[in-house]
């Protein structure tokens, strides 16, 4: 997992709901880092949602606004290589600055 350049996620049951929100959490905690988690598909959306309306509430939150940023939704395979193209476009960019 640490070599990972992305995450890519499609549609699946249990095991890839858990494993989707497991790779979510170690963005979000840093111990992964920079690396784009993209959910392809319909689904996914849904997920996202439901974690900003019961993770956000006022008074209860379970997570911080910028968490729910980490995962990328798209609809398509070739939206999710586009994601991957622009990271790696910058990636390659900070590293010709030395950073």
């Amino acid at each position: 997992m640490l070599l990972s350049d992305a995450y890519v996620v499609v549609p699946g049951g249990i095991g890839t709901v858990l494993e989707a929100t497991l790779v979510w959490q170690l963005l979000q905690v840093r111990h992964l880092h920079d690396t784009p988690l993209l959910f392809v598909g319909d689904m996914w959306g849904e997920l996202v949602a439901w974690a900003e309306h019961y993770m956000l509430r006022p008074g209860m939150e379970l997570a911080n606004p910028e968490d729910m940023a980490i995962p990328h939704c798209v609809r398509t395979a070739d939206e999710a290589i586009a994601v991957i193209r622009e990271h790696q476009a910058r990636w390659r960019l900070a590293q010709e600055a030395g950073g």
